[in-house]
């Protein structure tokens, strides 16, 4: 029987995406993690160091489990890289109750505005934000040319799976409103309007209220217990808390480099400097001459740099 869970891992000393290819196949992966494990995708959303997902799954760790593997394969693969990606295990938490469910997806496709890299969830393509509601909130685009399933397979690899409904643009990453179970999800939202309000509406106690409507015992979802994984590897609790708040009330634009953007520029612009294939094959004291023109450039902060080159 199919349970709903919010699943997230993490990789807090180095990031998972360096790049756009990485994060489309990061995705690939997943779909076909959803095909071998008879699993649903309601809500998704990745960033270089974490993901979160919603899912309807007999067998959460099974899903992530091979999710993970397939991608820290290409990954290694890539970069020349060898062993596990991002911190052993996952998070999980059984959903239960229209609230509950509500919040817990409202979170997972904002969850760049938490922490801080766009200034509202649309604006992150690697993310279902847009797979919803997309006649009335007119994101109708579809690109001029979609793979044949022929030619979806040969784009996978060998043991990837995938569904015949699925569609892939040319660039070889399947359209994410094909995948996710978008009828359901907006069903539980009801009205564009409600879906909108929701995903942009500030965290606080009219959250908490709503779900004890549910009326099922369990603790409403807070962005604390949300983030709890993320947190777990944080400094200081209650500072990144605020911080994430404070990027909820932000309407401006994200200053800075986000994890992707820099990473792109270390691979594009420094590693070829020492004629290394990637960040991996550097040796510490070339990261660390990278790590310090970054730094007095004032492109990134420390902990992002190091993650960023894996000091």
């Amino acid at each position: 029987m199919l349970k709903t869970y919010h699943l997230c891992y993490t990789s807090h000393q180095e990031v998972m995406y360096r790049n756009v290819e990485d994060m489309n196949r990061s995705f690939n992966c997943l779909c076909s993690a959803l095909k071998k494990t008879d699993s649903r995708c309601l809500a998704e959303s990745d960033i270089p160091n974490h993901h979160h997902g919603c899912y309807e799954t007999e067998c959460p760790d099974l899903l992530i489990r091979i999710k993970r593997q397939a991608y820290t394969c290409y990954f290694n693969e890539k970069y020349g890289r060898k062993g596990p990606l991002g911190e052993p295990g996952y998070f999980e938490m059984e959903l239960e109750g229209l609230q509950h469910k509500l919040t817990a997806i409202s979170y997972t496709v904002r969850n760049t505005v938490h922490h801080g890299i766009t200034s509202t969830p649309f604006e992150w393509p690697f993310c279902s934000a847009n797979a919803y509601f997309r006649k009335e909130l007119g994101k109708l685009y579809v690109p001029d040319l979609l793979l044949t399933p022929a030619q979806i397979k040969a784009a996978l690899p060998r043991r990837a799976r995938f569904s015949p409904q699925w569609k892939m643009g040319v660039e070889g990453v399947f359209l994410r409103e094909s995948v996710i179970e978008t009828d359901v999800v907006e069903n539980l939202y009801a009205t564009p309007k409600a879906f909108n309000y929701l995903i942009t509406r500030l965290s606080g106690e009219d959250w908490s209220q709503e779900q004890e409507a549910d009326n099922d015992g369990r603790p409403p979802i807070t962005l604390e217990s949300f983030e709890d994984l993320v947190l777990q590897r944080a400094a200081s609790r209650e500072k990144t808390i605020a911080e994430m708040l404070r990027n909820e009330k932000n309407r401006g634009t994200p200053l800075g480099f986000n994890d992707l953007q820099l990473c792109e520029l270390i691979d594009n612009q420094y590693v070829p400097q020492y004629r290394a294939q990637s960040v991996y094959q550097l040796s510490s004291r070339e990261k660390n001459n990278i790590a310090s023109d970054l730094f007095r450039r004032r492109l990134a902060g420390e902990a992002q740099i190091r993650r960023c080159l894996v000091l």
